[in-house]
């Protein structure tokens, strides 16, 4: 039964290994719609059965979820079947499963990074899910710009070194010291020097990078090199975006994409200019009740379909 299950999941999961060979190789050159998913983030309150039926509801087929639990309970590594996950992907009716959000995902700031993130590669590659996300977080008290690169770059080269081997992409979400500039994303992606590690391009966690210290919302330490919006930063690496997380924000909290501040028009418009074949998911905070999340996801997804392949 548990052979049978591995073909049926390999079939299923053809269309979403498709979105990551498609995003990083740039191989396919005919015009197809753009994928919109959703991140059972979400619906994080929820048990993971009842997000993803909430996130279908909305008419997503496509989703991504996290492995860092309690916050976030919906994959435990070492606990939940990767079999398991695809099969109830599939009999709900989806297309693929996108990503998943790496256990211990904060690669600077956290000393069980490695061993996190190569054991969520691991699970996602039995999973038959194509890419995993991490953040690097802050740089440790003291340590000067380039002690954190190098540090960045040493524990990288371990994670890359286990995504290479098993073919998954590790998608680099802004989302610390380093991470929240141009500069700070060009410069772990060539230090790196590995086709295996990319961007997960967020513009809600962007766009609070240029909120002044003190503003609800605003980041408490200063982002490596410049900082720039939403739209001038994605512009300098869109070229290394392979995931884009649609969230939005309203005065530093997560709200519906057509109601915060982030300029969505302006990043979708630079992903069609440069031909992106990549996911855009809805991603929020979760923090909203959970009939809130669903106006959000239900609003989301009309609006990606509109503003993505309208």
């Amino acid at each position: 039964m548990l052979r049978e299950n591995r073909v049926t999941r390999r079939h299923f999961l053809a269309g979403a290994l498709g979105v990551a060979a498609t995003a990083v190789t740039g191989a396919e050159t005919a015009a197809k719609p753009i994928r919109i998913g959703c991140g059972s983030v979400v619906f994080r309150k929820v048990p993971r059965e009842e997000a993803l039926r909430r996130i279908r509801k909305a008419g997503f087929e496509y989703f991504e979820t996290q492995a860092v639990g309690p916050w976030c309970p919906h994959v435990t590594l070492g606990k939940d079947d990767p079999d398991a996950l695809a099969a109830q992907a599939r009999n709900m009716g989806f297309k693929g499963i996108t990503g998943l959000w790496s256990w211990h995902g904060a690669v600077l700031s956290d000393p069980k990074s490695v061993a996190g993130v190569t054991e969520t590669i691991k699970w996602a590659k039995a999973a038959g899910i194509p890419m995993v996300f991490c953040g690097d977080g802050r740089k440790p008290e003291g340590m000067t710009d380039e002690d954190a690169l190098k540090l960045m770059r040493d524990r990288m080269a371990q994670i890359l070194e286990v995504a290479g081997q098993n073919q998954i992409t590790v998608g680099l979400e802004p989302h610390g010291h380093l991470s929240l500039t141009a500069e700070g994303l060009k410069r772990v992606l060539e230090m790196a020097g590995s086709p295996w590690l990319k961007i997960n391009f967020d513009s809600a966690n962007v766009h609070r990078a240029v909120y002044p210290k003190g503003k609800k919302g605003a980041y408490d330490w200063d982002p490596y090199g410049t900082r720039r919006n939403e739209v001038e930063t994605l512009s300098a690496v869109v070229g290394d975006v392979v995931n884009f997380h649609a969230k939005n924000v309203k005065d530093g909290v997560c709200c519906g994409l057509p109601e915060g501040e982030a300029d969505l028009p302006g990043c979708f418009a630079i992903l069609r200019k440069r031909g992106f074949k990549g996911v855009v998911a809805l991603e929020t905070d979760g923090d909203q009740t959970v009939e809130e999340s669903q106006r959000i996801a239900d609003t989301a997804f009309r609006y990606l379909s509109e503003k993505m392949n309208g």
